[in-house]
């Protein structure tokens, strides 16, 4: 069974198609049969991705630092509850369990996840699927910078004779959930 990392934010945000899409996720992965694994929170986003998921009967694993486990942070009702001292190992237990990575709309969290799985996939360090969802084109100004950056140089597009990897060969960017069920990257064994 694949399991599904979702990297998203802890708020609603403002666009009302960010929660339906959160919401519609838990359904997503009942369909491909696959576990649910995130930052473990009940508010925002992740709540939503969570309680839908719990809904359609899938494994909902959280990842959380100890300081977040309150009450009204903690998704408590979820399969497994995996508790770390930071964010950064919380982050790194959740690339070493995942097998996929998708990211919704978010804040700086969620920027910082999405850049630090970029970054070990440019070096390397696993070679898992990344998909921005990019709801009513949220993620164009992060697509332009890393553009941007290709542009200039900056990130390896073919790799080089040092590193055999390209930064960006792991990172789709699709416009839902239909597309993303749908990608022969998501749909791997």
């Amino acid at each position: 069974m694949k399991t599904i990392c979702l990297f998203c934010a802890s708020l609603d945000g403002k666009d009302p198609l960010y929660s339906k899409t959160a919401k519609e996720f838990g359904i997503v992965l009942a369909e491909h049969q696959c576990s649910f694994l995130y930052g473990g929170g009940s508010l925002g986003l992740m709540g939503l991705a969570a309680k839908s998921a719990l809904k359609n009967k899938v494994k909902v694993i959280s990842v959380i630092p100890e300081y977040l486990d309150k009450p009204n942070i903690i998704f408590s009702k979820s399969d497994e509850i995996i508790k770390t001292k930071t964010l950064a190992e919380r982050k790194e237990k959740m690339i070493k369990i995942s097998d996929i990575f998708v990211v919704l709309p978010g804040g700086v969290g969620t920027l910082d996840e999405v850049t630090d799985v970029i970054s070990g996939a440019a070096l390397g360090e696993h070679k898992k699927p990344i998909f921005l969802i990019n709801i009513n084109n949220f993620w164009d100004p992060f697509i332009q910078m890393l553009e941007h950056m290709k542009i200039n140089g900056l990130i390896r597009s073919e790799g080089d004779k040092n590193l055999s990897h390209a930064s960006l060969k792991n990172l789709f960017v699709v416009k839902d959930l239909n597309e993303l069920s749908k990608h022969p990257s998501f749909n791997i064994s």
